[in-house]
Protein backbone atom coordinates (compact mmCIF):
# COMPACT_ATOMS: atom_id res chain seq x y z
CA UNK A 1 0.00 0.00 0.00
CA UNK A 2 1.34 3.42 -0.85
CA UNK A 3 1.61 5.80 2.07
CA UNK A 4 -0.20 9.10 1.69
CA UNK A 5 2.48 11.67 2.57
CA UNK A 6 0.01 13.72 4.63
CA UNK A 7 -1.08 10.82 6.84
CA UNK A 8 1.10 8.88 9.29
CA UNK A 9 1.36 5.10 8.94
CA UNK A 10 -0.69 4.45 12.08
CA UNK A 11 -3.69 6.54 10.93
CA UNK A 12 -6.70 4.36 9.98
CA UNK A 13 -7.62 4.32 6.34
CA UNK A 14 -10.59 6.38 5.32
CA UNK A 15 -13.82 4.54 4.47
CA UNK A 16 -13.15 5.09 0.76
CA UNK A 17 -9.65 3.57 1.01
CA UNK A 18 -10.68 0.49 2.99
CA UNK A 19 -11.07 -2.75 1.06
CA UNK A 20 -14.68 -3.71 0.31
CA UNK A 21 -15.77 -6.52 2.61
CA UNK A 22 -18.88 -7.18 0.51
CA UNK A 23 -21.16 -6.09 3.35
CA UNK A 24 -22.82 -2.77 3.94
CA UNK A 25 -21.65 -0.94 7.05
CA UNK A 26 -23.95 -1.42 10.04
CA UNK A 27 -26.86 0.99 10.19
CA UNK A 28 -26.37 3.23 13.25
CA UNK A 29 -30.16 3.57 13.50
CA UNK A 30 -30.43 -0.08 14.53
CA UNK A 31 -28.26 0.37 17.63
CA UNK A 32 -30.03 3.63 18.50
CA UNK A 33 -33.50 2.09 18.23
CA UNK A 34 -32.42 -1.09 20.05
CA UNK A 35 -31.41 1.13 22.96
CA UNK A 36 -34.76 2.93 22.80
CA UNK A 37 -36.66 -0.38 22.81
CA UNK A 38 -34.63 -1.52 25.83
CA UNK A 39 -35.49 1.72 27.60
CA UNK A 40 -39.16 1.82 26.52
CA UNK A 41 -40.17 -1.79 25.79
CA UNK A 42 -43.91 -1.07 25.96
CA UNK A 43 -43.99 1.92 23.60
CA UNK A 44 -44.90 1.45 19.96
CA UNK A 45 -42.76 4.22 18.33
CA UNK A 46 -39.37 2.69 19.24
CA UNK A 47 -40.58 -0.77 18.20
CA UNK A 48 -41.86 0.52 14.88
CA UNK A 49 -38.67 2.50 14.24
CA UNK A 50 -36.46 -0.49 15.03
CA UNK A 51 -38.57 -2.66 12.75
CA UNK A 52 -38.17 -0.11 9.96
CA UNK A 53 -34.40 0.12 10.38
CA UNK A 54 -34.10 -3.68 10.39
CA UNK A 55 -36.37 -3.98 7.34
CA UNK A 56 -34.33 -1.34 5.52
CA UNK A 57 -31.21 -3.41 6.31
CA UNK A 58 -32.87 -6.49 4.78
CA UNK A 59 -33.30 -8.21 8.15
CA UNK A 60 -36.96 -9.15 7.67
CA UNK A 61 -37.02 -11.97 10.24
CA UNK A 62 -35.66 -9.57 12.87
CA UNK A 63 -38.00 -6.73 11.86
CA UNK A 64 -41.27 -8.69 11.81
CA UNK A 65 -41.68 -9.24 15.58
CA UNK A 66 -41.04 -5.56 16.28
CA UNK A 67 -43.82 -4.59 13.88
CA UNK A 68 -46.06 -7.21 15.51
CA UNK A 69 -45.38 -5.79 18.97
CA UNK A 70 -45.87 -2.19 17.76
CA UNK A 71 -49.27 -3.17 16.32
CA UNK A 72 -50.15 -4.97 19.55
CA UNK A 73 -49.25 -1.87 21.59
CA UNK A 74 -51.00 0.51 19.18
CA UNK A 75 -53.61 -1.44 17.16
CA UNK A 76 -54.45 1.51 14.90
CA UNK A 77 -50.82 1.92 13.73
CA UNK A 78 -51.62 1.02 10.14
CA UNK A 79 -48.04 1.22 8.90
CA UNK A 80 -46.93 -1.39 11.45
CA UNK A 81 -49.51 -3.77 9.98
CA UNK A 82 -48.43 -2.96 6.43
CA UNK A 83 -44.69 -3.35 7.05
CA UNK A 84 -45.24 -6.55 9.03
CA UNK A 85 -47.20 -7.96 6.08
CA UNK A 86 -44.34 -6.97 3.76
CA UNK A 87 -41.85 -8.77 6.01
CA UNK A 88 -44.00 -11.90 6.21
CA UNK A 89 -44.42 -11.86 2.43
CA UNK A 90 -40.67 -11.46 1.94
CA UNK A 91 -40.08 -14.39 4.27
CA UNK A 92 -42.44 -16.58 2.25
CA UNK A 93 -44.95 -16.77 5.13
CA UNK A 94 -47.88 -15.99 2.82
CA UNK A 95 -50.71 -17.49 4.92
CA UNK A 96 -49.59 -15.45 7.93
CA UNK A 97 -49.21 -12.31 5.82
CA UNK A 98 -52.76 -12.35 4.45
CA UNK A 99 -54.74 -11.45 7.63
CA UNK A 100 -52.07 -8.91 8.57
CA UNK A 101 -52.35 -7.24 5.16
CA UNK A 102 -56.15 -7.34 5.39
CA UNK A 103 -55.99 -5.48 8.70
CA UNK A 104 -53.59 -2.95 7.15
CA UNK A 105 -56.10 -2.46 4.34
CA UNK A 106 -59.00 -2.02 6.79
CA UNK A 107 -57.04 0.59 8.73
CA UNK A 108 -55.89 2.39 5.57
CA UNK A 109 -59.53 2.73 4.45
CA UNK A 110 -60.71 3.81 7.90
CA UNK A 111 -57.90 6.38 8.19
CA UNK A 112 -58.13 7.58 4.56
CA UNK A 113 -54.50 6.72 3.76
CA UNK A 114 -54.56 6.56 -0.04
CA UNK A 115 -50.87 5.81 -0.70
CA UNK A 116 -50.62 2.96 1.80
CA UNK A 117 -54.01 1.68 0.61
CA UNK A 118 -52.58 1.32 -2.90
CA UNK A 119 -49.51 -0.45 -1.48
CA UNK A 120 -51.53 -2.91 0.60
CA UNK A 121 -53.94 -3.57 -2.27
CA UNK A 122 -50.99 -4.54 -4.46
CA UNK A 123 -49.59 -6.69 -1.63
CA UNK A 124 -52.92 -8.49 -1.25
CA UNK A 125 -52.99 -9.16 -5.01
CA UNK A 126 -49.47 -10.62 -4.81
CA UNK A 127 -50.53 -12.74 -1.83
CA UNK A 128 -53.56 -14.03 -3.74
CA UNK A 129 -51.21 -15.12 -6.56
CA UNK A 130 -48.90 -16.87 -4.08
CA UNK A 131 -51.72 -18.60 -2.22
CA UNK A 132 -53.42 -19.63 -5.47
Amino acid sequence: MTQNPSTPADTPQSQAEQPDSGQAPPDPRIARFEAMVARFPDKSPPRFSLGRALQDAGRLADAEPHYARAAELQPDLMMAWLHRAECLMGLGRFAEAQPVAEEARRLAVAQSHEGPLADVTELLEDLADELG
